[in-house]
């Protein structure tokens, strides 16, 4: 009996292997922009105005994402990106992932005002991102680099 219960903790307690998944997918990016103009009367009176706002910005690209032993890293799309940021070589840190039968949620450390939102569909393999710098829809596959041929 204590072995047999000695093998299911120790089946409890092994670790999940890396979950490695590829999406594809696009959104839009909210972008800083910015129009200035310039109007004069008769009179010679003339005025200058900036208006500052934000534009949506439509775009195409590839996330990346990984999860192990409770740790995961993603690499959001550039254009997704502020000026400011974090990460390394492009990956940021998830925070608060969730695991469940159904979807994997989790949120992005991109900078300390800039945290997205993922989520990915288990049964579906749509992952969306939402954020303040945009929204991005994808379609995801497992990705096993073991047990992918290269292409060249």
């Amino acid at each position: 009996m204590g072995i047999i219960l000695g093998l299911l903790l120790l089946a409890q307690a092994a670790p999940e292997g890396r979950l490695q998944l590829i999406c594809r997918g696009g959104g839009t990016a909210n972008k800083q922009d910015s129009t200035s103009a310039y109007a004069g009367d008769n009179a010679g009176n003339s005025a200058w105005a900036t208006v500052q706002g934000r534009r949506a910005e439509g775009f195409e690209d590839q996330v990346d994402l990984w999860i192990e032993n409770g740790e995961g890293r993603v690499r959001l799309p550039r254009t997704m990106l502020p000026p400011v940021r974090g990460g390394e070589d492009g990956w940021f840190k998830l925070n608060d992932i969730e695991m469940g039968d159904a979807a994997i949620t989790a949120s992005a450390a991109v900078n300390f005002i800039n945290k997205p939102k993922l989520r990915v569909d288990r049964h579906t393999g749509v992952i969306s991102i939402d954020g303040k710098a945009g929204h991005y829809v994808g379609q995801c596959e497992k990705f096993d680099p073991a047990a992918q041929p290269r292409k060249f």
